[in-house]
């Protein structure tokens, strides 16, 4: 009689943890799916105003916004502030942001800066005014995307493929937000109207030292595609030696050749195949 009593215990404590199980099973799987979303992943436009230089690989790795002196400039994603203060090698007062999927943000030429190195910022947070502080005739942004942290992007193209309701920064302290910016025709000059005090060519590339109105610029333009071209203003560093800065990039020019440096650091040397001075 003991022998079946325990068989029947047994068989129910079997029943009832079979039932809670499914009971358990039955609530997890009614459970709400949990989405997990990087902010980083997609980038907003930083600022309002007008592009006046687009993106061009090595000779301008950005996109400049042109604006008003003062107009808010936005984190384009959530991440942590690497850098904020002056930059040396022209974009005056910068900023770098390093994002959750290891992507980078450069922002130069700010009025003010309202964020600090190590601070954490969210998507959309003001971080600086616009203001035209190093290399810029004009008050502008400058802005540089590095998607691996390497090597520069064209920011139109990565902001293009945000959706539409991540392409314009929530109003920040009653500041209202950029608008989606329609990239406008970017009008360079090519030659130089003034004295050509140095000249030469590269392989793929047609390098003047030229001195305008009292100024001295630096033109590039590459022999394939007269389109991309450059003029920034340049000075005279010593012994027939010509820099000129934009954004993170150097170029220091010569009788010989053309440098290319990027954050301080020589990429390349190119060799004048036929040259004037």
């Amino acid at each position: 009689m003991a022998k079946v009593k325990i068989i029947i215990y047994g068989l129910i404590a079997l029943i009832s943890l079979i039932s809670t199980l499914s009971i358990n099973t039955s609530a997890l799987t009614q459970l709400p799916p949990v989405h997990i979303s990087f902010a980083s992943s997609h980038f907003i436009w930083p600022a309002q105003g007008l592009i006046s230089q687009g993106f061009r690989k090595y000779q301008h790795e950005g996109i400049d916004i042109a604006g008003a002196s003062g107009t808010p400039i936005f984190a384009a994603a959530s991440g942590t502030v690497v850098k904020a203060g002056w930059d040396n090698w022209g974009l005056g007062n910068a900023i770098e942001i390093k994002h959750l999927d290891q992507s980078v943000t450069v922002y130069g030429h700010s009025r003010r800066l309202l964020v600090s190195k190590g601070q954490k910022v969210k998507q959309g947070q003001m971080i600086a005014e616009m203001g035209s502080t190093g290399n810029s005739s004009a008050p502008h942004l400058h802005f540089e995307v590095y998607p691996n942290g390497k090597v520069a992007s064209d920011p139109i193209r990565l902001l293009a493929s945000a959706s539409t309701d991540q392409k314009t920064p929530p109003t920040v302290q009653q500041v209202s937000p950029p608008q989606p910016i329609n990239p406008a025709p970017v009008r360079l000059e090519t030659e130089c109207s003034g004295i050509i005090i140095l000249e030469g060519e590269t392989a793929n590339n047609l390098i003047k030292i030229c001195q305008d109105n009292g100024q001295l610029f630096y033109f590039g333009q590459f022999k394939q595609n007269s389109s991309k071209s450059i003029k920034i203003p340049a000075r005279n560093i010593g012994q027939d030696t010509y820099r000129a800065d934009n954004g993170t990039y150097s170029y220091l020019v010569n009788s010989k050749a053309v440098e290319v440096w990027h954050k301080g650091l020589q990429i390349r040397i190119d060799i004048f195949k036929t040259k004037k001075v």
